[in-house]
């Protein structure tokens, strides 16, 4: 369970790596980054809300079934 946890946790990171590549204004114009941020708020951030809350529950799951 633990390392399915992990798992997810590391999913979530990798993400929010790529957003802040594509958000990078290093490499980026403004008009590339509010475009890679206007589809991350329309598609991804529903999808990184949900995972982050699968992980929240997992946690809950994990920490419940220790204590019995």
């Amino acid at each position: 369970m633990s390392q399915e946890i992990k798992a997810k946790a590391e999913a979530v990171i990798e993400k929010l790596y790529k957003l802040k590549e594509e958000t990078s204004d290093f490499y980026k114009t403004t008009h590339n980054i509010l475009e890679a941020l206007s589809k991350f708020t329309y598609t991804g951030l529903d999808d990184l809300i949900s995972e982050i809350e699968e992980i929240r529950d997992d946690l809950e799951d994990l920490v419940e079934a220790e204590n019995q």
